[in-house]
């Protein structure tokens, strides 16, 4: 047979398969997330019409992100930017931005999602003096650690998307569906971990190193004491951390919460001469083996939470994932 021909048949048959078999990498739409749990929902939301890269890993302070090389190169192929807003990387993501010179992802733009945008935020500063540390001015911006905060991060995804893609409008709102249900499934689930800590007659407090865990703990209705920052983003000083160690003994304040990057000399001092546990917790999805999803990111951090806390094991009924944590 004629070379030629045989070189057109691949070429046709290659073609063929790429419109079979799905988008090739060149055709699906660049999302750049954030964090890894914007990824996930891009992910589960978009499906096979998108790429998804997320600018953190899931262990890293978001506060002040290590830039790789390949940071400023994603940023300027996105299609799609999705933050979470509320000032939580305004240390570093607006610079990348301008960097980058990619217009369809500034703020403003249909390629830009804030999922802050349209959240009730707690601990909202009324004084944004210097002297208060690392305030961020529309509140606590660590939302994706609420239970409740999935079907809102779900919406903003999809907005995003469809902004960028309307083509596949109708694929993403199928998926999102589907999500959605996967997501109120779950908070019935959750919502039997606050009635289990609310039904507790311990009295359940907590001290945190900073302030990742407020709305989550704040769902649950264990009450933050005192933080081992004297200031947000402020190292604490000897001063300050005797303040703490001396109250959570007077209140016998069981736990100190930190996660990897500020599980320090402080805290380990701050548990020790307390006579509190401490739990280091992940905060992001892939900061530790068992948070693969957003979903397992909350089923785990509840149950570790049930456990530290030494209260009853909540009965499986409905459960959607089986959560193993080590």
């Amino acid at each position: 047979m004629d070379s030629k021909l045989i070189t057109i048949a691949v070429i046709l048959f290659g073609m063929l398969g790429q419109a079979a078999f799905g988008l090739t990498s060149a055709d699906k739409l660049k999302v750049v997330t954030t964090v890894p749990d914007l990824a996930w929902f891009a992910s589960e939301i978009g499906g096979e019409q998108v790429d998804v890269t997320s600018l953190s890993k899931g262990r890293e302070n978001l506060h002040s992100l290590k830039v790789r090389p390949t940071t400023l190169v994603s940023i300027s192929k996105a299609d799609l930017l999705i933050e979470m807003g509320l000032s939580l990387e305004v240390t570093w993501l607006p610079e990348l931005v301008m960097a980058s010179r990619n217009r369809k992802v500034h703020v403003g733009q249909p390629g830009r999602v804030t999922c802050g945008d349209g959240w009730e935020a707690i601990d909202v500063p009324t004084d944004l003096s210097r002297e208060g540390g690392d305030l961020h001015p529309g509140g606590n911006p660590h939302f994706s650690l609420s239970p409740l905060a999935g079907t809102h991060m779900a919406d903003h995804v999809l907005r995003g998307l469809v902004a960028v893609a309307p083509d596949h409008e109708q694929k993403f709102r199928e998926r999102h569906k589907k999500l959605t249900e996967r997501l109120k499934k779950a908070e019935k689930r959750w919502k039997r971990y606050a009635a289990l800590f609310e039904q507790s007659k311990a009295k359940e407090m907590a001290v945190s190193y900073h302030a990742e865990f407020d709305y989550l703990l704040d769902f649950l209705g264990v009450g933050i004491e005192l933080y081992i920052e004297p200031k947000p983003g402020v190292p604490p000083t000897a001063g300050h951390l005797a303040k703490v160690i001396s109250h959570m003994r007077e209140n016998s304040v069981p736990m100190v919460l930190t996660t990897n990057w500020s599980n320090s000399k402080s805290v380990s001092m701050a548990a020790t001469r307390a006579g509190a546990k401490v739990s280091e917790l992940p905060t992001m999805v892939h900061g530790t083996p068992w948070a693969s999803d957003w979903i397992l990111l909350i089923d785990g951090l509840l149950e570790r939470l049930r456990i530290d806390y030494g209260l009853p094991e909540l009965e499986p009924e409905g459960a959607e994932n089986s959560v193993l944590i080590r």
